[in-house]
């Protein structure tokens, strides 16, 4: 028997004319095949491939947590994966790959790449652009732009080994999510554990003892 998987939804306008759209499995499964095509992409550079990686994990954690509408978080989380895509042209051109070069070169790389594997124009559009603004910190536009910057800034900090009066003013002049801010927080600002121990602490600790030998009906001999 032949199983037949459907990648796209149907829709019906007034008038009963039929259009369709692209369904979660399928963006799935175009995610997927485009993390494997940047993987081959910059086979060989570890280095680079951690970094898209990890800038993809803290984007898609952060756009869950921030709970964004489906297509954003598609969108999203693609551009995470092609993000730096222009650091090898710029390379080839410039013999560097500044912030400025790379969003120069990156957004053809990413739509050639992403034609090919048969995204939608309205996203592959979308995405371009936010390869070629990954750098710019003005005029942010979308919370998927918010998102990306915060997530590869994330990486950075640590990568770059920066100092934490420079995370904390970037966190402070750029940061937006309440997740963002937290993730940031929470690996380079830890708050210490509160380990002070209430007034009555050693009394609780008793009772909750009794209370046990109770339940479990054990007899201490006197």
């Amino acid at each position: 028997m032949k199983v037949f998987v459907c990648f796209f939804d149907f829709l019906y306008d007034n008038e009963g004319k039929v259009g369709w759209r692209m369904n979660q499995d399928a963006k799935e499964k175009l995610k997927e095949t485009l993390y494997r095509e940047m993987m081959a992409y910059d086979a060989g550079d570890p280095a680079r491939i951690q970094h898209f990686v990890k800038v993809h994990s803290f984007a898609q954690a952060i756009g869950k947590t921030e709970n964004l509408e489906e297509e954003v978080q598609f969108i999203l989380e693609c551009a995470a994966l092609v993000h730096d895509i222009g650091i090898k042209p710029a390379e080839a051109k410039y013999g560097k790959s500044d912030g400025k070069f790379q969003e120069q070169e990156g957004p053809a790389e990413a739509e050639k790449m992403m034609r090919v594997l048969g995204f939608e124009e309205a996203v592959i559009e979308r995405v371009s652009y936010l390869v070629g603004h990954h750098h710019t910190y003005t005029n942010i536009n979308g919370m998927d732009y918010q998102i990306l910057v915060e997530a590869d800034f994330l990486v950075n900090y640590f990568e770059n080994g920066s100092s934490a009066d420079t995370i904390q003013k970037s966190v402070e002049k750029i940061f937006k999510t309440k997740t963002g801010k937290e993730m940031a927080e929470t690996m380079f600002f830890p708050k210490p554990a509160d380990l002070s121990l209430s007034e009555t602490w050693a009394q609780d600790a008793l009772q909750d003892l009794e209370d046990f030998i109770e339940e479990q009906g054990i007899y201490i001999r006197q």
